[in-house]
């Protein structure tokens, strides 16, 4: 046995999230499907099968992060071949046998790009932005799960506005909606709806209610990065070239709406 990570790209709309669930379509549920039929997954359980994130739905990904111990090397044109054209594999190494894609990520960076309000304040959504930085507890900015700390770091948040506005966010992991209410709070900064004042007392305070998540249209995944374990670029990315346009495309399109 060998351990396999794979790296995918995915367009969202079609899916109710990344995570398998029982009679609903689900970019996971497609993946194990392909790894069944070509006879690298048999009982899921054996495979110490983990994924690095769990996308909601409607998200995109272009860098999303699977591992699973395989019998013999995966063949990438064959399970992209069992793959409908909205998920496709990009690349795949082999790791170590410990490795671990959701533990063990020393960066996720994610990208939401959106139409900016009419008036848009760029330097004070930056200011805010910059708060958000270092280790905070995002009690405001998060959907709560029972018994999850809610406390985390995030190394780098960007924000840039050309023809749209972009977000950019990296930290080692991410809560439960964690991204969508940041760019939804940093949204109201920027359109004067929120004060820094108050933007600054939601990472000190429990308030309510929270800020509603941004839409889940405009958000993608786009690397995952760890220590030791790259993803080289390889004909099957060029392959998957009109996949990786459309992504980019339905992102233009969620911030025309």
């Amino acid at each position: 046995m060998q351990r396999c990570a794979f790296q995918i790209a995915y367009e969202g709309s079609r899916y109710f999230g990344f995570v398998r669930q029982p009679g609903q379509p689900t970019v996971e549920g497609e993946l194990l499907n392909a790894f069944r039929h070509c006879g690298i997954l048999t009982e899921l359980k054996d495979t110490r099968y983990q994924a690095a994130a769990r996308t909601d739905r409607g998200v995109s990904a272009l860098g999303q992060v699977v591992a699973l111990d395989v019998s013999r090397r995966p063949s990438i044109r064959a399970i992209n071949a069992c793959l409908p054209e909205d998920i496709k594999i990009l690349s795949a190494v082999k790791v170590q046998p410990s490795f671990d894609p959701r533990r063990q990520a020393l960066r996720k960076h994610y990208r939401y790009t959106c139409e900016a309000p009419p008036g848009f304040n760029l330097k004070k959504a930056r200011a805010a932005a910059k708060m958000l930085q270092g280790r905070h507890d995002f009690w405001n900015f998060c959907k709560h799960e029972r018994g999850k700390q809610t406390t985390g770091e995030l190394q780098q948040v960007k924000i840039s506005k050309k023809k749209t506005l972009t977000f950019d966010f990296v930290a080692p992991a991410f809560l439960w909606q964690h991204v969508r209410r940041m760019v939804s709070a940093l949204l109201a900064v920027g359109g004067e709806k929120l004060n820094l004042r108050d933007f600054k007392q939601m990472l000190k305070q429990h308030r309510t209610p929270l800020p509603a998540p941004a839409p889940p249209e405009g958000l993608v995944l786009v690397r995952v990065v760890y220590s030791g374990v790259n993803f080289e670029p390889n004909c099957q990315r060029l392959k998957c070239a009109n996949l990786i346009k459309r992504i980019h495309s339905r992102i233009s399109m969620a911030t025309a709406k």
